[in-house]
């Protein structure tokens, strides 16, 4: 018995971020369980290099169920590529080994009978962000070159350090290196958390229409292929990629519901990664690590990550409850034609904010306090590197403390 029936009949396919372990067919399964019109997951380990081959028979059984079910997997499946895939990086035997890895997600993907691919721009690594922009360019031509109809989607970043694609003028900027011909088969992911973190306003009408605006005249309205559904716990402008439940963080349930209403998202992939476990005092699961099982896992049970010692008295801690998607799917189709200064719709937006308060209160907090520090930092100057000379001691003859 699923944990909630899938709405029948929707313009807007939402989903979660799901298990794929013990094999990519199960995947499906794990969907339908929330209630979900569309699905992420991992077709691979996502945090080790070397993987087995897709099985067949997995290949088989994903292509079938997704048929039984009802589950276009051209268009609403939207696999989530290595975190140790760095396209844009300048070391060649790591740029080599990425693109393998990075190709071969693409080959699973096709053979699946998926066309959409989301991944992270990567990072500069510190060289110039034109140079990252090249490189990441030349893979992808490559990658298109090599495959037939996979369409690599660019998830939006929060901007932090050296990240790609906080700012949407990046995605412009990698366009234009990238020959028309292939346009058709490149993607934009926007994921509301990201893109709320590197500044942009998705909570007011008005900042979102001009967010969209800004997409459309830099990128292409067109280029929009998918969106992954956050909140954000810490905010806007931050930089820090913290995912919170829909309507508990700074995004607030008004974005979401901006979201849920605008036309032009129709028919695209909504994917959370929204945390699934909240209790207080212990490690969150967000979306990406409560889904970790991709089709090369053999089973085996992870060890989960140490956390916060619990409260004296409390109970055991949690386990990853995906009720919580199930819930959250049901929650954004609720959005669908709300009125946002009905009743209904401040009842729900209250009781989300309060249920986020104290979250947001913690994390407003560092962020004022980092603001200071680095305000204070600035005002201080650049003080004498290591092993440096002062004038003084320069004229004595003498030299700078290490």
């Amino acid at each position: 018995m699923p944990l909630a029936p899938r709405a029948k009949g929707l313009r807007m396919f939402v989903g979660a971020h799901v298990s794929a372990a013990k094999g990519v067919f199960n995947s499906i399964h794990n969907s339908e369980n929330i209630g979900g019109n569309a699905f992420a997951l991992f077709l691979k380990s996502q945090r080790k290099w070397e993987n087995p081959a897709l099985q067949d028979d997995h290949r088989d059984q994903f292509r079938k169920l997704c048929a039984e079910k009802g589950y276009d997997a051209a268009k609403h499946v939207l696999p989530h590529g290595s975190y140790l895939v760095n396209l844009a990086q300048d070391d060649k035997a790591k740029s080599k080994q990425a693109y393998t890895s990075f190709l071969d997600d693409l080959r699973r993907c096709e053979a699946l009978g998926i066309t959409l691919y989301n991944f992270h721009p990567g990072s500069t690594n510190q060289t110039p962000l034109p140079e990252a922009l090249a490189r990441l360019a030349e893979m992808l031509v490559q990658a298109i070159t090599e495959t037939t109809t996979v369409v690599p989607v660019l998830e939006t970043m929060c901007g932090h350090g050296n990240s790609i694609g906080g700012a949407l003028s990046e995605f412009r900027d990698l366009l234009a290196l990238i020959p028309k011909e292939h346009h058709p088969r490149i993607g934009i992911c926007v994921d509301t958390c990201h893109s709320f973190a590197a500044g942009y306003d998705l909570t007011s009408p008005a900042g979102f229409k001009a967010f969209l605006a800004e997409f459309d005249e830099l990128i292409g309205i067109q280029f929009l292929r998918a969106l992954h559904l956050n909140d954000s716990k810490a905010p806007r402008g931050s930089k820090r990629d913290l995912h919170a439940n829909i309507g508990t963080g700074f995004l607030g349930l008004r974005a979401f519901h901006n979201v849920m209403n605008e036309p032009r998202f129709e028919g695209l992939p909504m994917v959370l990664e929204t945390p699934i476990d909240r209790v207080p005092g212990h490690n969150v699961a967000t979306g990406d690590d409560a889904a970790e099982g991709s089709d090369s896992d053999s089973g085996k049970k992870k060890q989960p990550k140490k956390g916060p010692k619990r409260p004296a008295g409390a109970s055991a801690a949690a386990i990853p409850n995906p009720g919580v998607w199930a819930g959250e799917i049901k929650l954004l189709e609720s959005l669908i034609g709300m009125d946002p200064e009905g009743e209904e719709f401040r009842a729900l937006e209250a009781r989300l904010s309060e249920e986020g308060r104290a979250e947001r209160e913690k994390h407003q907090d560092q962020y004022e306090r980092k603001l200071e520090a680095d305000e204070k930092k600035k005002a201080k100057g650049p003080g004498k590197a290591k092993g440096q000379k002062s004038l003084m001691d320069m004229m004595k003859g003498g030299s700078a403390k290490e």
